[in-house]
C-alpha cells in the first residue's frame, strides 16, 4: 500500500462511519477502510497509533498522526421555519453535537489536503452549497469578474452528486451520473475563478451596517460579502418508526450513497421512497445486491416518479415493489437485520430481511445560519421575489422596489435550486437558477443593491 495512506477506523456499526466514508469518497480522497473488530491491518496500525479507548470514526494519518470523531456524531441537523420566520427551539445538546460533527469534518478534510479556508477577508459574492445551482451561479460570478467563494459542507454536487444516473438532463443521450456532473462543472468554476472549499460549513451570517454581510465558518474564519446565494438544497426527512434511529448508520442511511453499494454484494436491500432519487438508488443498488425491495407509500410509483423509471424497475428480475406500505419497524441486533412493513389497505404486516434500508422521503430544507432574517415558507423554504412581499411587504421589504426574482426578504442575498419556495425539482432547472442568479447579481451590485 502507498505509504500516504489514509486509514479510517471504525466498527460497521459505529455511527457517522458511512458519512465519513463517503465524505472521503466523494471528494476523490485515497484512503483505506479498517474495521477494528476484524480487519487483519488492525495489527498492523497498533504500532502506529494507539487504538485503544478512541472515538470512532478516527482516522490515521501518514505521519502517525490521528483524528478522532465526535463524542456523539450528528448526521444533520434542521431548523424548522415557520411562516414568521423564527425557528423552533434546538436542545443545547444537539447544537453543540453538531458544531463538534461540523468541526470534525472540517478537520478532516484540511488533514487531507482539501481547500477549507478563504485566501482573502472579503469578496463579492458568496454561494452556500456546492450543488448543480450553486456551482452554476460561482460559474457565472467569477466568470465575469466578480470575486468568488463557495462554501460546501459536504461535497460537490450535493443531493445531486449522490445520483448513480442522472437520465434526463438536456445534452447526455445515455445519462450521466451525479458525481461525474458534479466534478465537471466543479472544474469548470474552479478554472474561471472561483475559490471552492469542502469540509467548510456556515456557522452564522448576518448583515452588517455597510450594506454587506459577514459570514462566519466552522474554520474560524469570518468573511464580509457584498451579495449572496443561498443554493444549499434539501435533506431527506428523518422516518418516525421503532428501532429506525437505533440502527442509523449501522444498515439504515438517509441518501443513497452510491459509494456503499459495492459493499452490498448479495445482501438484501430496502429502498423507502417514490421519487426519481428512490428509483436511481433502487436500480444502481440492483447491480451488486441480492434483492431490492422499494416500498412506498403511495398506491403507484407514477405518482412521483419518471416513467422510464418505472419501466425499469418494474422489467428488473431483482426489485420488488411495495406500494401503499410504510416501514413499521427496524429490527436486528448491532446492526440492520429486517424490518416490517404495514400495508395501509389491508391493514396486514410483512416481515423482510434487511442488511441495508435506504430512506429518500420528501425533502427537508437546510436553513443553517440564516435564522430570523430570511422569510420562510410554513416548511422552512425561502421565499422570493413576490413571494416576499404578497401579504406583509413593510413587514420583511425595506427598499421602495420591488424584489428581483430568486432574492430573498433580504436585499442581495438570492436562492437558487430546491432550497426555494416553489423550485422545481430537476437538475437542469437548479442549474437555470443558479445561471440566473449570477445575471442578477450584477443587476443588484450595479444599482449598488440602496434603491429605496
Amino acid at each position: 500500500m502507498p505509504h500516504s495512506t489514509t486509514y479510517l477506523l471504525g466498527r460497521a456499526s459505529t455511527l457517522g462511519v458511512p458519512e465519513t466514508r463517503q465524505f472521503l469518497t466523494r471528494n476523490d480522497v485515497p484512503f483505506q477502510w479498517v474495521d477494528v473488530d476484524g480487519d487483519p491491518l488492525v495489527g498492523f496500525l497498533r504500532g502506529r497509533a494507539e487504538l485503544e479507548g478512541r472515538r470512532y470514526p478516527m482516522a490515521l494519518f501518514a505521519d502517525g498522526s490521528t483524528l478522532e470523531g465526535p463524542e456523539r456524531f450528528m448526521l444533520s441537523r434542521y431548523v424548522r421555519g415557520t411562516p414568521a420566520g423564527t425557528s423552533s427551539p434546538v436542545p443545547a445538546e444537539d447544537e453543540l453535537a453538531y458544531a463538534e460533527t461540523a468541526r470534525f469534518k472540517q478537520q478532516l478534510a484540511e488533514r487531507v489536503g482539501l481547500p477549507t479556508r478563504p485566501a482573502r477577508d472579503s469578496y463579492d459574492v458568496a454561494v452556500v452549497g456546492a450543488g448543480p445551482a450553486g456551482l452554476t451561479a460561482a460559474l457565472y460570478c467569477a466568470s465575469e469578474g466578480l470575486s468568488t467563494i463557495v462554501v460546501e459542507a459536504i461535497a460537490p454536487g450535493g443531493q445531486a452528486g449522490t445520483s448513480a444516473r442522472i437520465e434526463n438532463y438536456p445534452g447526455f443521450a445515455h445519462g450521466i451520473s451525479g458525481a461525474e456532473l458534479a466534478s465537471s462543472i466543479h472544474a469548470q468554476a474552479s478554472r474561471l475563478g472561483a475559490e471552492i472549499l469542502i469540509g467548510a460549513e456556515l456557522v452564522a451570517a448576518a448583515p452588517t451596517d455597510r450594506d454587506t454581510f459577514q459570514i462566519e465558518l466552522t474554520c474560524g474564519s469570518m468573511i464580509e460579502v457584498r451579495t449572496g446565494v443561498a443554493a444549499t438544497g434539501v435533506d431527506y426527512r428523518r422516518l418516525e418508526a421503532p428501532g429506525v434511529e437505533k440502527f442509523v448508520g449501522a444498515g439504515i442511511h438517509y441518501g443513497s450513497a452510491p459509494g456503499e453499494a459495492v459493499r452490498l454484494h448479495g445482501c438484501d436491500v430496502v429502498i423507502v421512497g417514490g421519487g426519481n432519487s428512490a428509483g436511481q438508488a433502487a436500480l444502481h443498488m440492483a447491480e451488486h445486491a441480492k434483492a431490492v425491495t422499494v416500498v412506498v407509500r403511495g398506491s403507484s410509483l407514477d405518482r412521483g416518479m419518471s416513467r422510464y423509471l418505472v419501466e425499469r424497475i418494474e422489467q428488473h428480475a431483482r426489485i420488488a415493489v411495495r406500494t401503499s406500505c410504510q416501514v413499521a419497524e427496524a429490527r436486528g441486533d448491532s446492526r440492520l437485520r429486517g424490518v416490517t412493513l404495514r400495508s395501509e389497505r389491508q391493514n396486514e404486516t410483512e416481515q423482510l430481511a434487511a442488511d441495508a434500508m435506504f430512506l429518500l422521503i420528501g425533502a427537508l430544507p437546510f436553513t443553517l445560519g440564516v435564522e430570523g432574517w430570511l422569510r420562510r415558507d410554513e416548511h422552512g423554504f425561502l421565499l422570493t421575489g413576490q413571494d416576499v412581499v404578497t401579504d406583509s411587504r413593510h413587514a420583511w421589504w425595506k427598499l421602495s422596489r420591488d424584489p428581483y426574482p430568486l432574492e430573498s426578504s433580504q436585499p442581495g442575498v438570492f436562492v437558487a435550486g430546491d432550497l426555494r419556495h416553489g423550485s422545481t425539482k430537476r437538475v437542469a432547472s437548479a442549474v437555470g437558477e443558479g445561471a440566473m442568479a449570477a445575471s442578477l447579481i450584477h443587476r443588484y451590485l450595479a444599482d449598488d443593491g440602496r434603491s429605496r
